[in-house]
């Protein structure tokens, strides 16, 4: 396999890491925000027991609180998979960029070698118009 179409595998594989590091983003960022709409809830109930104390706000709190810790549990799960996508990513980008140097080393030998190649051919070509002049 050519080193050109490994380099536009790479690529493939380099943009659907970011795509699900993206997406991963984006659910982090939701959860953040159901958090938050949690938290406001949560203090609005607060403000309602400390005038009025009943249980059915206790429990409603509680069950609040209990769904925050959850969903904080959550974002750190995936804080954790987006460090180790992140991870991934950086390998394929380091990868993509290897592959690139030896495409481009590759390329420099070929050049040299047919630049080789060419001046042999007209030093010779050279020798035999000498020797054909001189004859």
């Amino acid at each position: 396999m050519s080193l050109k179409r490994i380099i536009k595998l790479k690529e493939g594989i380099k943009e659907a890491r970011a795509r699900e590091l993206k997406e991963l983003d984006m659910q982090i960022d939701a959860l953040k925000e159901e958090v938050r709409l949690l938290d406001l809830q949560a203090e609005s109930i607060n403000e309602e027991l400390k005038v009025s104390f009943s249980q059915s706000l206790l429990i409603r709190y509680k069950a609040l609180m209990a769904k925050k810790k959850e969903l904080t549990e959550r974002i750190r799960q995936l804080e954790l998979l987006r460090i180790e996508k992140r991870e991934r990513l950086k390998e394929a980008y380091r990868d993509l960029k290897a592959l690139e140097i030896l495409r481009i080393n590759k390329e420099r030998e070929n050049t040299i070698k047919n630049l080789n190649i060419e001046f042999q051919r007209m030093g010779f070509m050279h020798l035999i118009r000498r020797r054909w002049r001189d004859a």
